[in-house]
């Protein structure tokens, strides 16, 4: 417990001093910037990254979200969001274990810090875009095929703490003072879901990873 605590204490510094560098880089640009608000839709097809490795499939799920974006208006933008995201993965069925296919959920708050770099094609602004992610995870359920689901019972062993790094690119386009955004973003955690090891069990280390398609619209709020 004690460990978990320091990680956690670690990870916050190490977030802050990254969004501080950020806001460091975009100093000059103040002086012609623009401000953005909107909101988002996202549809993941979420999966872990295992060792020892188990055969898998994605689990398809919608995120909502809620955005804000600091744009310098010629290159370069800040983009921060908070998401609810339902995420998680479907574990094969084992033939040699004899256990049936079991599909895993996860809902988690997550708040994503972005940078992006872009051009001014006329409307349009294609840009690329990475950053780094925390999140917590809310709650979690698993159902096994044919069965109902059942709520996951956390123990100390849980990791709801969540750190990750993501990137992608996307393209906006200017309608007025509204911009709508369709983007492609994976997404993935250096944390685990459980404590890779655990004292007369097996070591075992599970990642999530997340490959989103979303549309956002957002509003200027400058002119």
């Amino acid at each position: 417990m004690h460990t978990n605590i320091h990680d956690r204490k670690r990870l916050i510094l190490l977030f802050g001093r990254i969004s501080l560098f950020c806001m460091i880089m975009l100093l000059p640009a103040m002086v012609c910037s623009q401000h953005y608000v909107g909101i988002k839709g996202s549809q993941g097809y979420n999966s872990v990254s295992a060792l020892p490795y188990f055969e898998k499939q994605s689990l398809p799920a919608f995120s909502p979200g809620i955005l804000y974006r600091y744009e310098h208006i010629k290159y370069a933008a800040l983009q921060i969001e908070a998401n609810y995201i339902n995420k998680g993965y479907i574990k094969s069925v084992d033939t040699i274990s004899m256990t049936p296919e079991i599909t895993n959920r996860i809902t988690s708050f997550e708040l994503p810090l972005m940078a992006q770099g872009f051009i001014r094609l006329g409307p349009f602004r294609p840009y690329a875009t990475g950053g780094v992610v925390v999140g917590y995870v809310l709650d979690r359920s698993t159902q096994v095929t044919g069965e109902k689901s059942q709520k996951y019972v956390f123990d100390e062993y849980d990791r709801r703490f969540e750190y990750g790094i993501t990137g992608g690119g996307g393209l906006g386009i200017e309608i007025y003072r509204f911009e709508i955004q369709a983007e492609c973003r994976y997404h993935y955690n250096f944390s685990f879901l459980r404590n890779p090891v655990i004292p007369e069990r097996r070591n075992s280390y599970i990642n999530s990873t997340q490959l989103m398609f979303s549309v956002s619209l957002l509003y200027r709020l400058s002119k």
